[in-house]
């Protein structure tokens, strides 16, 4: 059998840094871990079409959160006039979803609201990251559309959000390598079985190479399907430190 690593866990520190970063006793360890799973998953969940690709969570006390969120639809968390923290800082979209978020937290610790609490937030736009390629092969699989149609209408995709990304003077969207893999009963059929398309190189034991991977499960009327994302963005030096 074959020994598979995650893409992700096996870089931290090279290429990806932590996305929770405090220091905590054991008394409170459990607890700040259970915390940073409940604030993400209730903005996946909440939020849904911005499309997030990261959130990073930082402690300096039990009370001071500083958050940094990297979504693709910057408009349904603080407004389309503004696609940056700096200048949506005073946006009254963005004082509500923090206050969206103050109450997410008083309400997983079942506190009343409490003025000590004080959340740093900051979003950026992200570029296109396996995230949202995978959001959007999973919402095609959900509409019954085949997965071979799915492949090339992500082609297209792919294509559009590169030349809009250069007009923004972004980097490319495709990164170097590409690789797309979905598994399970695929258009229908009884016998599961996977298939996947890749283009460019990828890398995977190469430490230094900087590879973005998403995992997200498509729910079908005849079953569930996984869909796996690896985006090769660069080959780099550059170390985190842990």
């Amino acid at each position: 059998m074959g020994q598979k690593v995650h893409p992700l866990g096996f870089r931290v520190g090279i290429t990806q840094p932590h996305l929770s970063q405090w220091y905590a006793s054991k008394r409170y360890y459990s607890q700040y871990v259970l915390e940073d799973n409940f604030i993400r998953t209730i903005l996946l969940k909440k939020y849904k079409r911005a499309n997030f690709s990261k959130i990073h969570i930082s402690r300096k006390t039990d009370d001071h959160f500083e958050i940094v969120i990297h979504a693709q639809n910057l408009g349904i968390l603080i407004g389309t006039k503004s696609e940056k923290s700096e200048k949506s800082e005073k946006s009254e979209k963005f004082k509500l979803f923090q206050k969206q978020i103050k109450e997410f937290i008083f309400h997983y610790r079942q506190s009343e609201w409490n003025s000590k609490l004080r959340v740093v937030l900051h979003i950026f736009r992200c570029k296109t990251s396996a995230s949202s390629i995978a959001d959007f092969i999973v919402e095609h699989l959900e509409r019954r559309v085949p997965y071979k149609v799915v492949f090339n209408l992500l082609k297209k995709h792919l294509q559009r959000q590169e030349r809009q990304e250069r007009q923004e003077h972004f980097d490319s969207a495709l990164g170097i390598g590409m690789k797309i893999q979905i598994s399970g009963r695929l258009n229908g059929a009884e016998i599961a079985r996977q298939a996947s398309i890749r283009e460019g190189r990828l890398p995977l034991q190469t430490l230094q190479a900087h590879i973005d991977y998403h995992f997200q499960q498509a729910y079908t009327m005849y079953g569930i399907l996984g869909v796996k994302v690896w985006v090769l963005k660069n080959v780099t030096t550059k170390t985190y430190k842990i």
